[in-house]
This record gives structure tokens, sequence and C-alpha cells, in this order.
């Protein structure tokens, strides 16, 4: 007869090492993530507070992918990417004493982008790993739905920057990342508050696209993961 051997690595879940290392502790990537918006939202759009955001930003970013613990060439470049986008924000800040209007926007949707599908796919790996959806499971869908927020306020930060009208209705002095902050939360929870109101075509395609996206995801994908917390894999 054939020894028994234990649990293949399929079923032993994550390694000691791993563990150790944050793999699928998406509590400390969701903190960071509240947090960096919480400062978006507090603070002023002054040259230092911009700084801030984006190295909060750039850590929570680093955080969700050490959840989710992608290869590791693929982390380290990742990791690099992040560092280099908030270090390009704090050269411009010291040399300049200023951060351009664009830099912020574009640097934070560029690392989201890149670093969004890579924590959905980890949660997806650790899902078929274990056989079974936790809480940090839930945390990283809740991570992955910030992410998309924070994703939608750049964009709206861009189309402002690229264009000559101000991106709200009512006025200039709305532009900031923390309204554009506020409004995207507003539209991607589908509150809709209406005190702010896009003023171009571009403007109100982009909103209506994250209303739907971000109706589509909690209806689906977090409902089924609250669902089936807990609950293994027959």
């Amino acid at each position: 007869m054939t020894p028994d051997r234990g649990p293949g690595p399929a079923e032993r879940g994550p390694s000691i090492w791993a563990r150790y290392a944050g793999e699928e502790r998406y509590g400390v990537a969701l903190a960071l993530l509240l947090a960096s918006m919480v400062l978006v939202m507090a603070t002023g759009s002054g040259t230092w507070a911009e700084v801030a955001n984006t190295a909060m930003q750039g850590l929570a970013l680093i955080a969700s992918l050490r959840a989710a613990w992608p290869a590791g060439r693929l982390r380290a470049g990742l990791n690099v990417l992040i560092v280099l986008g908030i270090l390009i924000v704090c050269a411009q800040a010291i040399l300049e004493n200023r951060v351009d209007r664009w830099v912020v926007p574009a640097t934070t949707i560029s690392l989201v982008l890149l670093a969004t599908p890579v924590v959905a796919s980890g949660l997806i790996r650790q899902v078929r790993r274990s056989g079974a959806i936790t809480i940090h499971t839930m945390m990283g869908v809740i991570c992955i739905y910030l992410l998309l927020s924070l994703a939608f306020a750049s964009s709206f930060a861009l189309v402002d920057a690229a264009g000559g009208e101000p991106f709200f209705r009512e006025g200039p002095e709305w532009s900031s990342l923390r309204n554009y902050l506020y409004f995207s939360l507003t539209t991607i929870t589908t509150v809709g508050m209406g005190d702010l109101v896009p003023a171009r075509d571009l403007g109100r395609a982009l909103t209506a696209s994250e209303a739907l996206i971000g109706q589509i995801y909690i209806v689906t994908v977090v409902a089924l993961i609250v669902a089936n917390i807990g609950r293994r894999r027959a």
C-alpha cells in the first residue's frame, strides 16, 4: 500500500511564510484605502497635501498586492512602479514647489488599473486553492470596489485637466481631487446627492458608467461573496 502522505499543497492552504508575509490579509489594505480616501477629502488641494495623498494611496496599493501574493517578479515590478509614481510627484513638489493638475490623477489611475487585475486574480486563486470564501476574501472584494471608485475619481480629474471647461457645472472652484472623490463615491454607491453635476457629455458618460459598474458589482460579486462566506466547495 502507498503510505498516506497527508494533504497535498493545494489542500494545506497558505504556507507558514505566506501567512506571516501577509497573504490573504486584506484588512491592512482596506484600512489604508479608507484612510487615503478620508485624507483626500479632509485635506485641501495644496502641493504637499497631494504628495501625502499619493503616498497613502501607494501604500494601500502595495498592501493590496502583498495580500494578493502574485508571482514574485510581477509583485516586485508593480511595487517599483508604485514607488516610482510617488517619487515623481515628490520630485515635482520639491523642485517646482507645485504639482501639475494632471500628474496626481494620471499617476493614480495608471497604478490602480495595473494593480486591480492582479488583486482580482489573487482573490480568485486563493479561493480556488482553499476551497472556501473567508472574511479576507470579502475584504479583498471591498478593496477592489474602493479602487474602482478611486480610478473614476482620477478619471474625472483628468477630464477636467485636459478640457477647457470645468468638469462640474457648478464652476471651477469645485475642481479639486477631494470633490472628485466625493462625487465618485456617491456615484458608485448610487446615492446621488445631486449637489454636483458633470457639465460635459464625457463627464456624464463616465458618471453613468461608474454607477452601472458599481451597482452590478454590488448585486453580483459582493452579494455572492457575502452569501458564501465560510461555505466550502463540495
